[in-house]
């Protein structure tokens, strides 16, 4: 029996009123272009301020951002106004036979020098952190050539410092555009909504969406986790963003490439159902021992604190759980307020007017006062 018109035309229309709004909450809560330029801008400084040390180690630094903020998957902090920008500090002329606390107080020493730095300067365990007041903080980690790293690694301090570890910012970055460049397939809908030519397949069409769904993706989770983990007696095994846009990011080249879908919210479920099958689990010792691997550097594992803690792994499954069930759960709400209720909760969405970014809504209910999906 073919479907009623009218309920599928509901169908899909609620499904795909459903991605914009999504991504209108990631644009609410992701840094503006203007905060990115600013903080682009005083990276770029501190980087010519190191490079014109006389000290020939600093001949060849080179600043560049890494993380969230190079991704283009930052978000800001629920509660506060600043967000972070985690920045490599590249020395190409250092070998690896300098240790990581001298290349780390190399750095801070220039830092120093000048007197605007050092009243922001603040020192972390890996890395130096300048401070600006309720806008931004810098935190810059010194990073040297890894000669064993074929795909252009670097080596970074490990968390207790006394030694090198391996890395690579700028191949993780590649390989994520790399991901989130993939073009998912979608069964076309006829007009009529009667039929679908499950047959005739095309690829992404024209998006509604500011950013590739990947990215957006990586947004959502991370806000989501953000609003479980806000005020929580446990909130240091919140998953770390690398792990979440690791996953994420494998997870969605499979399932771009290996199946055709109904349309984007179908896809996005299915990314986020995928990513625990590419953590890897093997027994050791009686105990499990995780890995999620840096695919572009040999010996960086994400989940190393997974094996250190047992609990971390735990948090990670029940946070996932959850984040499925509330994504999946917006199809059973009814109703603009009841769904800026439901955004409000699981993602800290502060914008309840929704109704106006729902193109033709009020054909859905009849009603032109309130829309019922």
């Amino acid at each position: 029996m073919q479907p009623n018109g009218n309920n599928a035309q509901l169908a899909s229309s609620k499904r795909q009123m459903i991605v914009g709004l999504l991504d209108r909450v990631c644009q609410q809560v992701e840094i503006t272009e203007a905060q990115f330029q600013t903080a682009k801008g005083r990276y770029e400084a501190v980087g010519t301020w190191l490079s014109e040390s006389n000290s020939p180690h600093l001949k060849k630094v080179e600043i560049y951002p890494q993380g969230s903020i190079a991704l283009g998957t930052a978000i800001k902090p629920i509660l506060a106004n600043e967000f972070d920008v985690d920045l490599v500090c590249h020395l190409p002329n250092i070998g690896n036979t300098s240790t990581a606390q001298a290349v780390k107080a190399l750095i801070g020493t220039r830092l120093k020098e000048q007197a605007t730095y050092k009243g922001m300067l603040e020192e972390k365990q890996r890395c130096w952190r300048i401070n600006y007041a309720n806008e931004f903080h810098l935190d810059i980690t010194p990073s040297i050539i890894n000669p064993n790293c074929r795909q252009g690694g670097e080596l970074v301090p490990d968390k207790t410092m006394g030694q090198w570890k391996p890395t690579n910012p700028k191949g993780y970055i590649n390989r994520f555009e790399q991901y989130a460049a993939i073009s998912p397939q979608f069964q076309i809908l006829e007009k009529k909504f009667t039929t679908v030519a499950t047959d005739s397949i095309e690829p992404l069409p024209e998006p509604t969406r500011t950013k590739p769904i990947l990215k957006r993706i990586v947004q959502i989770l991370k806000r989501h986790r953000d609003q479980r983990f806000l005020g929580s007696s446990h909130a240091e095994l919140a998953p770390i963003s690398v792990i979440i846009t690791t996953l994420a990011a494998k997870a969605y080249a499979a399932c771009a490439k290996q199946a055709i879908y109904a349309d984007e919210f179908a896809l996005i479920t299915a990314v986020i159902k995928a990513m625990p099958i590419f953590i890897h689990i093997e027994m050791r010792s009686g105990k499990p021992y995780y890995t999620i691997e840096n695919e572009t550097t040999a010996g960086e594992n994400f989940a190393d604190k997974w094996n250190e803690d047992t609990q971390r792994a735990d948090a990670f499954r029940t946070w996932h759980a959850d984040a499925l069930s509330s994504i999946e759960g917006l199809l059973q709400v009814d109703g603009v307020d009841k769904f800026a209720d439901s955004l409000s909760k699981n993602l800290a969405a502060k914008n309840r007017r929704f109704a106006k970014f729902l193109p033709n809504s009020s054909h859905l209910s009849g009603r032109h006062d309130r829309l019922e999906f």
